[in-house]
């Protein structure tokens, strides 16, 4: 193969193609025999296109006139070539050959350097793809196609035995456009002779002309079929056949499907639009079921098969739907992209977020860069865009800390920190365990419900104090038994009984409260009523007399009941105070955890069990606030709302000391699940701080005034702190800062799990 900058002569043949170009483009004829392009065999074209710039801005430089305007000038004259003779049809093949090279390379541009969809690149007023169909649609294209990557042609250096036998089996007649490729025309057809074993029809992947001049592009091409095929074809592999390679094409089966970039966009084109805060977009769990189970069980078979791919992008992807509902992935392009091996520029299409640091900083495979690029390629799937920096996007430590924990493990830009804390056992094949353990996290999340279409009675029971926690908790118990299979499993089950049972405790113990709330202020409007529980406990403790009498003894001599008036107060502040604090624990804190793995340090140990008894804390405390005030003295309402945001505080204050020290820990362990700078979902915590102390001072002065008996309007200071409690902790605290709250905080206890199995593995 021809290498390099070409000679004078070449140069010398580009500067007359392009002559010529300009003027069929300006409507003459190119004088002297066509302007020589009739004399040029196949050698002077390939010579020719050999030497076509690589970027846009050198062809500008060279010819004066950008490759855009260069493709819209043929493009112009192209529809109207056999109405003159200008040409002959062998020389307009070529030509039409031409054309689609740049047409190629401008797709290729628009794809690595602006990002665009590779099925969405336009061109001369047209799709791209619709140019190139029609130009190998033209049977003067395909013979000067068929000519320029003949293995039988003077400048082919490759071996070409074996890749001869399988061009001559071609109907190179019944060439179609497939797509364009990051180097490459992806071209279908159908063999005249198909060799046993292999499907009737092929695709023909030929690499664009300029880049034959890039050696690690020939020899990689070259030798795939040696490095990708497969000597055993006749059994199943996700990897597509390959039927031959040369110095410029790879042969291989035609596997009808859409690419999983082209799958993926269609079914985020059908989804109803993205909620305006990005950390409430939905994961997808049915994809994360099908399409994830899919991938991984196509991993397995290529882990089974000695295989790995070292470029899995959605592009490199192919997904079978047939029959529906039935999905199977099939890879094609295997080995390191060139744009990882520098022999191109660029950024991927966009997929460079999918490839492995190791393979993007080496240009070379890594053992383990597939299971970096199945964590990038789940995250895709979930509907979730990726974030810059690599981390797990924040919306998965909302929905499921499970999943976000799996796909920490699979993304950490440290190969040997990949799998650190899933359960995996080495002597087994890998993704046939990431898939169980996949399959495990996404049937949380389906149990979870908050994933599924809201409707209109949803999301108003979405607005309730519990939003039902407590029985979605006790799904995933039910889910988490049913998975114990290791240790882990039952680390992870025990620590989801944990949580439910605390879950349950302060559910029973806020309910009781509030009922006890309602209860009284029923009695002050006069609409009592003698429960049941209520004279058995008055009859166990030998009480008897009108009303509640063993809960009445308890009560303040100055506390008159019934007093509608007096009593207003109390009331309405402990039954908001009820509100509230069931929303933020229920709906913030229930399952929240900071020892899902206890440091071995002290110092660090002492503060996940701060942290943890701080949450655990807001199950307790807060039931107690309303009570006392509600059973004993109606004056300790002030007191009890300001020991209630002290407690508040205090509990967040060991969340942030927590949270804060693990993420630098973390950052100075590199850890990349970390992100490097301000964590925004920690900064809405963070805020709480101080809205809490600007609250704090009217309560504590006025609390103050009024013990001294100097304030006298005791009603609109109970009106005001229960507007707080509704109008800001209701509905910002415990409603929209929650996904913030649980993210940032989840992301720091799978941290400090990272950082402790780190530590036990150093050990």
């Amino acid at each position: 193969m021809t290498r390099g900058r070409q000679g004078d002569g070449a140069i010398g043949r580009l500067e007359q193609l392009t002559r010529v170009v300009g003027e069929l483009a300006g409507g003459g004829t190119p004088g002297g025999r066509r302007g020589g392009l009739d004399r040029w065999r196949a050698h002077d074209w390939h010579a020719a296109l050999l030497d076509v710039p690589l970027d846009d801005r050198a062809y500008a430089d060279r010819f004066q006139i950008t490759r855009e305007r260069e493709i819209e000038r043929l493009w112009a004259w192209w529809p109207g070539r056999a109405d003159t003779s200008a040409t002959t049809p062998r020389t307009a093949g070529f030509l039409g050959f031409y054309l689609l090279t740049l047409v190629a390379m401008h797709s290729s541009d628009r794809v690595r350097f602006h990002g665009d969809a590779p099925w969405d690149v336009r061109v001369a007023g047209r799709l791209a793809a619709e140019l190139s169909t029609e130009l190998v649609a033209d049977a003067d294209v395909r013979r000067a196609l068929a000519a320029l990557h003949d293995p039988d042609a003077g400048w082919a250096s490759g071996p070409s035995g074996p890749a001869r036998a399988e061009w001559a089996a071609l109907d190179l007649t019944s060439l179609e456009f497939y797509r364009h490729g990051t180097t490459s025309l992806i071209l279908t057809g159908r063999a005249a002779r198909p060799s046993q074993g292999r499907t009737a029809t092929f695709v023909l992947k030929c690499v664009i002309h300029p880049y034959l001049t890039i050696p690690a592009i020939v020899d990689a091409t070259r030798g795939y079929l040696d490095t990708h095929g497969r000597q055993d074809s006749d059994e199943p592999s996700p990897a597509v056949p390959v039927w031959a390679s040369h110095d410029s094409w790879i042969l291989m089966d035609l596997v009808r499907g859409l690419t999983m970039a082209e799958y993926l966009a269609r079914r985020a084109a059908a989804q109803p639009p993205p909620p305006a805060r990005e950390i409430q977009r939905p994961v997808d769990t049915p994809a994360l079921r099908d399409l994830g189970g899919a991938l991984l069980t196509a991993l397995a078979e290529l882990e089974r098969d000695r295989q790995r791919h070292d470029d899995l992008t959605p592009s490199n992807i192919i997904v079978q739907d047939e029959p529906p509902g039935q999905i199977r992935l099939r890879f094609v392009d295997l080995g390191v992209n060139h744009l990882h091996a520098r022999s191109i520029t660029g950024q991927g299409q966009g997929e460079g977020v999918f490839a492995a640091p190791e393979v993007r900083r080496d240009g070379v495979g890594h053992p383990l860069a597939d299971l970096y690029s199945l964590g990038a390629l789940l995250v895709a799937i979930a509907g979730v865009p990726h974030n810059g920096d690599g981390t797990v996007p924040d919306q998965f430590y909302v929905v499921s800390v499970g999943l976000a924990r799996l796909l920490e493990d699979l993304t950490d830009a440290d190969p040997a920190r990949r799998l650190l804390v899933t359960p995996v056992d080495p002597a087994n094949p890998t993704f046939e365990q990431v898939g169980r353990v996949l399959r495990d996290e996404v049937a949380i999340l389906e149990q979870d419900g908050r994933e599924r279409p809201r409707g209109a009675w949803q999301r108003l029971r979405d607005l309730s104090p519990g939003a039902g926690t407590v029985a979605r908790q006790h799904r995933m118990v039910q889910t988490r038994s049913a998975q114990v299979r290791d240790a882990t499993g039952a680390a992870h089950l025990r620590q989801a009984r944990r949580l439910r049972r605390w879950a349950w405790l302060f559910a029973v113990l806020i309910w009781s409260a509030t009922a006890l709330v309602i209860t009284w202020w029923s009695r002050d409007l006069g609409l009592s009523w003698q429960a049941k529980w209520f004279e058995m406990a008055d009859e166990v403790f030998g009480r008897s007399g009108a009303g509640l009498v063993l809960l009445d003894d308890v009560r303040a001599a100055d506390y008159p009941v019934p007093d509608p008036w007096g009593n207003l107060p109390v009331r309405l502040v402990t039954l908001t105070f009820a509100l509230v604090s069931a929303r933020l624990y229920l709906n913030v804190f229930a399952e929240l955890s900071t020892v899902w793995a206890m440091p071995r340090d002290r110092h660090d140990r002492l503060r996940a069990l701060a942290a943890e008894a701080g949450l655990r804390s807001l199950a307790i405390l807060p039931p107690l606030y309303v009570v006392l005030p509600t059973l004993v003295q109606r004056d300790w309402w002030p007191l009890f709302t300001l020991v209630g945001h002290v407690t508040f505080a205090v509990a967040v204050q060991a969340c942030l000391w927590f949270a804060w020290a693990t993420n630098a820990r973390a950052r100075a362990a590199g850890l990349s699940s970390v992100p490097r700078g301000e964590i925004a979902t920690l900064g809405r915590l963070a805020a709480w701080q101080p809205t809490v102390a600007v609250y704090l001072v009217p309560i504590i002065g006025i609390g103050t005034l009024l013990s001294l008996g100097l304030v006298q309007d005791v009603l609109v200071y109970a009106s005001f702190v229960s507007l707080i409690n509704l109008g800001i902790f209701y509905p910002k605290s415990a409603g929209t800062d929650a996904p913030y709250i649980r993210a940032g905080m989840n992301r720091a206890a799978l941290a400090a799990e990272r950082l402790e199995h780190l530590e036990r593995r150093g050990a």
